[in-house]
């Protein structure tokens, strides 16, 4: 896509107030300094369509070091990509310094060694807009002149609801293949509309997936979980071939064919409508939405696979084989862990003997994670069209014990 040397300015369109405060007060340090600075990336396009966004961060002509000696709360990170944490308060900003491709060195070399070049080759506001994935994204806001600056018509773009690349979306694609995957959650979480030549490279390109960090893949796959439409998002991955790449244990669950896929698509159904009623699912819970049918299946001895004896062992397992590709935190496995298995307790199955079924109900209750366990558990009475009895039971028992402790 072609741009403008200067950038297109428009004056902010919302109240100043909606700005986060202290995010400001971080740009309007550095720009006293003599650092060009703006808010850009996500924040910028969700408080344009309306939305909170969850973090504002920063981008400067400032390199690491010169903001890190402006605040003395703050810490540089990353090796491939170096910014910058700066603290204030509770609240985390990241600010990065403005990145632009690098000239010439593209023959020959490895996918991870250009990346390592593309991040980490100093430019200016312009370039570090021209780099980035999508139109939508590579608007900069100035919170101190009040205004959007605007190289790549994102302004227009964002006004039409259209999903467009910078430059040609094959070359995008293969750049960073993950950028398939952050355009299913901008069409599932904002509504756009991807243009042909985008889909179209999508479809080509699908299978580069395979070829990047699975850390990354993993993380976006938690992220697609929080856009509300994460049922849509998942036909959207089916569709393109992803499910095997990106999760590979429930990719193989669901070849077993029967009702597995739409029991699957039922739990994500209400994890959306929770998430659009203003649910805020931690990484534990969404991991439950997401492994939950399948580790239920593998709880019962009848229908296991897996090589194990124990109940518990049955997401340890299915959670250790994802951690070795994801690195994912690893007391969030513990908590959906636990949730899970507090399942055969809150609402047993009928292969389960009455024997197993101990253990105090004030005792779980009184575990931080119930809450979880419990908003699952009517979720998932819902998904499968179950009386909400349990979870009506379990309720009226967590608020007796809550009265009773006042």
């Amino acid at each position: 896509m072609a741009s403008a040397d200067e950038p297109r300015r428009t004056p902010l369109p919302f109240p100043r107030r909606r700005l986060d405060r202290r995010a400001v007060d971080v740009v309007r340090r550095l720009q006293d300094a003599g650092h060009e600075t703006y808010l850009v990336g996500g924040c910028v396009r969700d408080l344009l369509v309306g939305m909170r966004p969850k973090d504002f961060d920063l981008a400067t002509a400032a390199r690491p070091e010169q903001v890190r000696r402006l605040f003395r709360r703050s810490r540089i990170i990353g090796r491939r990509f170096r910014l910058v944490h700066v603290y204030v308060g509770r609240n985390v900003y990241e600010v990065a310094t403005f990145r632009r491709d690098p000239p010439g060195g593209r023959g020959g070399e490895p996918d991870e060694v250009r990346m390592i070049r593309r991040d980490n080759v100093f430019g200016t506001a312009r370039e570090d807009a021209l780099r980035r994935d999508f139109t939508v994204n590579a608007l900069f806001l100035d919170p101190i002149r009040e205004e959007i600056l605007d190289w790549c018509g994102g302004l227009e773009d964002l006004r039409r609801g259209r999903l467009v690349s910078i430059g040609d979306p094959r070359r995008r694609f293969r750049e960073d293949p993950v950028r398939i995957l952050r355009l299913i959650k901008f069409l599932r979480r904002h509504g756009f509309e991807p243009g042909p030549a985008e889909v179209a490279a999508a479809r080509e390109l699908a299978p580069a997936v395979a070829q990047a960090a699975p850390p990354r893949v993993v993380e976006e796959v938690f992220r697609l979980m929080e856009s509300g439409d994460m049922a849509g998002a998942w036909e959207d991955l089916e569709h393109l071939g992803l499910v095997p790449i990106l999760l590979p244990d429930l990719a193989a669950w669901l070849d077993r064919g029967g009702d597995r896929r739409r029991r699957l698509l039922g739990r994500l159904g209400l994890l959306d409508d929770w998430i659009e009623e203003g649910g805020r699912p931690g990484y534990a819970l969404r991991l439950c939405f997401l492994y939950g049918c399948l580790v239920e299946e593998e709880l019962d001895p009848a229908a296991r696979t897996l090589p194990v004896r124990e109940f518990a062992q049955v997401p340890a397992v299915l959670f250790n084989r994802l951690q070795e590709r994801a690195r994912l935190p690893r007391h969030e496995l513990t908590r959906a862990a636990r949730i899970l298995l507090a399942q055969l307790r809150l609402d047993p199955p009928a292969w389960l003997p009455r024997r197993r079924r101990r253990g105090t109900a004030e005792h779980l209750i009184e575990q931080d994670w119930f809450p979880d366990a419990l908003e699952y558990l009517r979720c998932r009475l819902e998904a499968d069209g179950r009386d909400p009895a349990p979870y009506d039971e379990w309720h009226e028992r967590a608020l007796s014990l809550e009265e009773g402790e006042r």
